[in-house]
């Protein structure tokens, strides 16, 4: 959890600095009384005909990141685990703006839908990661046709993550004789994400951040740290 209050500090201090660059903005929000406000660099405002000019409401990311695994150690039934596993996944992130404040906030629906396959001598895994969240959304990322410089976000969600043969674990019989056994790991449980959305350099880029909140149905904390970019 020490993660949360590093990124609630960047978060703070790039908004602070966007806020006070984007006066402007700042007036275009406050004036806008929940209507949207086109802008010039709008699909909409320049007559586009393309699904995406027409939908802003709709917006997608692609990112590749770590998902770390938080393995709780019992020393009655789990030996010779690693109190931490790491994989590296790629994610697809639809997301679907439900509610609008003018073009600078929204409450979008969406998932970080997430796949990794990892090979070696002790066997592969596969895993998946289907979270579905909602989240606040501040300037960039908020629709697809705005064109602010930098973004930020937080939600809460209800994720369902499996990988294959993940638990080990190890007891004695009656022979006193030690039995191995695999499980798959398939837990439910809440999470919370956020991150920021910039522009740098003429590119679209995205960083996103995950936890797991409270205890999940295995008890496995489940962390993702993901970096890829915008499709708006």
């Amino acid at each position: 959890m020490r993660l949360l209050p590093i990124l609630f500090i960047v978060i703070s201090i790039l908004l602070t600095g966007h806020l006070r660059a984007q006066s402007p903005d700042l007036d275009r929000y406050t004036s806008s009384k929940g209507n949207r406000k086109t802008r010039s660099s709008s699909g909409r405002s320049e007559g586009g005909h393309s699904w995406a000019d027409r939908h802003p409401e709709f917006m997608q990311e692609f990112t590749t990141g770590i998902y770390s695994y938080q393995i709780p150690f019992d020393q009655t039934n789990l030996f010779d685990i690693p109190p931490q596993i790491l994989l590296q996944g790629f994610n697809y992130v639809p997301r679907y703006a439900l509610w609008t404040k003018g073009d600078l906030l929204s409450v979008t629906a969406g998932t970080n839908l997430g796949l990794a396959l990892q090979f070696s001598n002790l066997g592969s895994i596969f895993m998946i990661n289907s979270p579905l969240s909602f989240e606040l959304n501040l300037g960039r990322g908020s629709m697809a046709d705005n064109d602010d410089p930098v973004g930020v976000y937080a939600g809460l969600g209800v994720e369902y993550n499996f990988v294959n043969d993940l638990l080990q674990r190890a007891y004695i019989d009656t022979n006193n004789q030690r039995i191995e056994t695999v499980d798959n790991l398939s837990q439910w449980g809440l999470q919370w994400t956020g991150g920021i959305r910039a522009r740098v350099a003429g590119r679209p880029y995205v960083l996103r951040i995950s936890r797991t909140l409270g205890v999940p149905s295995q008890k496995v904390t489940l962390t993702h740290l993901g970096f890829g970019v915008s499709m708006f």
